[in-house]
């Protein structure tokens, strides 16, 4: 049994979970799965819908729980749709998305967050385990380039300042207990892709998180993003990414980051532009000397009108490395060859 655990939030992390869960379903004999897939996921969004249901039930945000839950399903589920279904127009439910109404319902039902999860689970038919990061109603905040404090997840992107650092009000919130326990038993941890500062390091401010991830024997990839995000990476390559990761867990805590070769289609891409987004570029040899192994592949889902990663093309490959990883053995896709340990540059590899 092959346990991977994600981590982040917004829709980066259920790309990776929806892609994981469809290749589990056949990955085993007489369709038995061999893959056990948990999701860590932030809880200090104040934005939107689940801003909202914080304001007015003083619960941790609940929308990127739901992504995850629906993401790890049945692809078949008819309340999966319900639940990503929001509502427009009207007087109070406006905006709002049904499936957090549901787990926020779940919530004061049990009076408590974890519980709310479960019984969603048990609704959706989610395979796999989906928890947050803390049960705790974190504020994420940030020190900008002006010297200035803000407090808020959306705030944070809204003022498009540059960040030099993030933490959470109130400091060092315990950790949910089962999520130390995940990382402890995972074979691999992705992080991202998802917004750096405000979807992937939240989860690792908590107390106990970082140090866990550190710790771990798995092996740790980095999902980077195809994009900048306009007030949040402004400008960033791959490896700035993995630097301000590297703040936050220490040198040598990631094994590999993924990026993706593939062109984006020049119209696509021009509207991204407009907007203050820009394909992340990167150099292998500055990636390498950072002690991370850098793989590039085709990660891009084709025929999108947004840069979206391919689910499947990214969890085959995970699937792969994590294999490899496990038995110890060089990666081998077609011609190249490539060893965890040696840490060489990277070679143009297909997502198999």
């Amino acid at each position: 049994m092959l346990n991977f655990l994600g981590m982040g939030g917004g829709t980066g992390l259920p790309v990776v979970l929806w892609g994981l869960r469809q290749l589990s379903g056949n990955s085993g004999h007489d369709g038995q799965s061999t893959f056990n897939i948990s999701a860590i996921v932030c809880v200090s969004d104040n934005g939107g819908s689940s801003g909202h249901l914080r304001q007015s039930y003083g619960i941790p945000a609940v929308g990127d729980l739901r992504n995850c839950l629906v993401a790890l399903s049945d692809s078949d589920c008819l309340l999966a749709n319900l639940f990503q279904y929001r509502f427009s127009g009207g007087n109070g439910l406006d905006g709002h998305s049904l499936g957090n109404l549901i787990v926020a319902a779940f919530c004061q039902m049990s009076g408590n967050l974890g519980v709310a999860i479960d019984l969603a689970k048990e609704v959706l038919h989610t395979q796999g385990s989906v928890l947050p990061a803390t049960e705790a109603a974190v504020t994420l905040c940030a020190e900008v380039e002006s010297g200035g404090c803000i407090r808020g997840e959306s705030q944070i992107t809204a003022a498009r300042s540059r960040i030099h650092r993030v933490w959470l009000e109130p400091g060092n919130p315990p950790p949910f207990p089962e999520a130390l326990q995940a990382l402890a038993n995972a074979d691999a941890i992705i992080l991202g892709p998802g917004s750096l500062y405000t979807s992937i390091i939240p989860n690792l401010l908590v107390s106990g998180v970082a140090d866990a991830v550190r710790n771990s024997p798995a092996l740790k990839i980095f999902v980077c993003n195809l994009v900048t995000q306009p007030g949040e990476t402004d400008g960033f390559t791959a490896a700035d990414h993995l630097r301000v990761l590297q703040t936050y867990l220490g040198a040598g805590a990631v094994d590999i980051c993924l990026l993706n070769s593939q062109p984006i289609v020049r119209t696509v891409r021009g509207l991204y532009l407009e907007s203050g987004s820009e394909p992340v570029n990167w150099r292998e040899d500055e990636i390498s000397r950072m002690g991370v192994l850098p793989i590039r592949a085709d990660f891009l889902a084709e025929k999108q009108s947004k840069i979206r990663h391919d689910p499947i093309k990214l969890a085959r490959m995970i699937v792969s490395l994590t294999r490899a990883g496990r038995h110890g053995d060089d990666y081998v896709p077609g011609k190249d060859c490539m060893s965890f340990n040696r840490r060489p540059a990277c070679a143009e590899l297909s997502a198999i």
